[in-house]
């Protein structure tokens, strides 16, 4: 989000606290007599709703208060994504950190970069911020046929993606096809997705990656296509990525993942990447994901992942 945006938003919310209801200051946006139009947008787990709303257990976006007023009182804070929440609960102004690896503020693994700037990471569920392993039980245990890799376990039941791995080591060449990835399993023409992969896994894939862990890494070496699964690449880091020998190589999914490779705009970042001086600090997101700095940009139903906020594990 550029700063114009910023200001938009700001002038938005500060819009809605003046919209008058009979509730009073303690109106949340969506109790006014006139609320915005954003308090009727359709949502899900899939369709995120706008800055300063969260998805309603009707289905629709709704806020219970206005970022910069004084809905919540005088102990609470307004959050980027519409809840009151204790001042107290907030870390120096921010939104209260998680209890993963990937979402508690540290820099668990020593390397200079925290939570969702770190390329190891791949969502606020991820416990393990040293490896591109998520840390948590169960997941990604197999090598051969691959789910969604965001979605915290193993299995196509709840995501509906469903690919044999050689479809990313080996596209259209069975030939190239590990034995020991059971190519005769391999079928290259079988490696489109569902609608449901794309809806469901799209929203929690990181930019510059596909749902499957393919992703474009990058280190002082430059910028590679690696397999991050950890049962293809088990040693692989961020440092590694140009060493083929310790970080497989791959071909992304060509329907499952963020519209827009890292590379396709100048300051949208890669994993790994560090945005250059031209971009003045202002990160760009393609898909229509909101730009961020911290987790604190993008609300409790998102993480700020490479600059740009993705969907969050329910």
């Amino acid at each position: 989000m550029n700063l114009r945006n910023l200001s938009i938003v700001a002038i938005s919310m500060f819009a809605m606290a003046c919209g008058g209801s009979s509730k009073g200051n303690n109106a949340g946006p969506c109790e006014l007599d006139s609320p915005p139009a954003e308090c009727s947008a359709a949502c899900s787990d899939t369709l995120l709703c706008p800055t300063g709303f969260y998805c309603g257990t009707d289905g629709t976006c709704t806020a219970d208060c206005a970022l910069g007023t004084s809905n919540c009182g005088t102990d609470a804070t307004c959050t980027n994504d519409g809840h009151c929440v204790p001042t107290a609960e907030l870390p120096d102004g921010g939104p209260a950190v998680g209890n993963t690896e990937c979402s508690d503020g540290i820099d668990n693994d020593g390397d200079g970069l925290i939570d969702g700037g770190d390329p190891e990471c791949t969502g606020a569920a991820d416990d393990d911020e040293s490896t591109f392993a998520t840390g948590i039980p169960g997941d990604n245990i197999d090598a051969v046929k691959q789910d969604c890799f965001y979605d915290g376990n193993s299995g196509s039941g709840d995501d509906g993606c469903d690919i044999h791995v050689c479809c990313l080591l080996s596209p259209g060449d069975v030939s190239g096809c590990p034995a020991n990835l059971k190519p005769q399993q391999y079928d290259p023409n079988n490696c489109e997705q569902s609608q449901q992969c794309k809806d469901t896994c799209g929203a929690l894939t990181p930019v510059g990656c596909d749902c499957f862990g393919c992703c474009t890494v990058c280190n002082d070496q430059g910028c590679f296509d690696i397999l991050t699964n950890p049962n293809i690449s088990p040693d692989c880091t961020a440092a590694d990525a140009d060493n083929p020998d310790i970080c497989a190589t791959c071909t992304k999914s060509a329907d499952c993942g963020p519209d827009d490779s890292c590379a396709s705009l100048e300051c949208q970042l890669c994993p790994g990447e560090v945005l250059p001086p031209e971009c003045q600090g202002v990160n760009e997101c393609a898909s229509g994901q909101t730009a961020c700095t911290a987790d604190a940009d993008c609300g409790s139903s998102r993480y700020c992942s490479n600059g740009c906020c993705i969907a969050v594990i329910n």
